[in-house]
């Protein structure tokens, strides 16, 4: 070896010894696993923007229908057949807040927000329900139209099971982000 002015060995300029080919096996800060988070679903997007389009759709028809509440009652009356006007104007009424709550609710459901789910299933079951009432108090219009009292029972209860059918395929509809993907909707 050579010396140099202050007596000193040269540095090499190489580095020597064996790399390390893998990392030390440690699972992180504190020794916990590493845990992936996947994105979220897409479906409560689509299921939220569908619920808005439908509730501000059906909204704006059901405000038509209001309008012509009055007229629909006096053409009833006119032909002779007695109907509940106060319940008509009830049922027409809940039906605009019912699908604007349906419009609000999907604006929800599009935040991935569980609020809006089971806002939307209130506002469906408070749809049927008044749905419900307006078929027994009608029935026996049904029955004066129809010139029999079985005939209109019969057309009354028809009318019933495709309230409750709609009502579940539309509940179905609503409750579906929280059935394909609970893990994504935030409370």
């Amino acid at each position: 070896m050579e010396e140099t002015e202050g007596g000193a060995a040269p540095e090499e300029a190489t580095l020597s010894g064996t790399p390390n080919a893998a990392p030390a096996a440690d699972a992180g800060a504190y020794g916990q696993p590493t845990v992936m988070v996947g994105p979220k679903s897409s479906l409560p997007k689509i299921m939220g923007i569908l619920m808005m389009i439908y509730g501000v759709v059906m909204g704006l028809l059901s405000v038509l229908g209001l309008l012509v509440v009055g007229t629909t009652i006096d053409e009833i009356a006119s032909v002779g057949i007695e109907v509940n006007s106060i319940f008509m104007w009830i049922q027409a009424l809940v039906a605009v807040v019912v699908y604007f709550v349906i419009a609000y609710a999907g604006n929800q459901v599009r935040n991935y927000q569980r609020s809006g789910v089971m806002m939307g299933l209130y506002a469906i079951s408070t749809q049927l329900a008044v749905s419900l009432i307006g078929t027994v108090l009608f029935a026996d219009a049904m029955a004066e139209m129809a010139g029999d009292s079985a005939l209109g029972a019969a057309a009354g209860g028809i009318g019933a099971f495709f309230q409750v059918f709609c009502a579940a395929i539309c509940g179905l509809l609503v409750a579906l982000p929280i059935l394909a993907s609970a893990d994504s909707l935030e409370d």
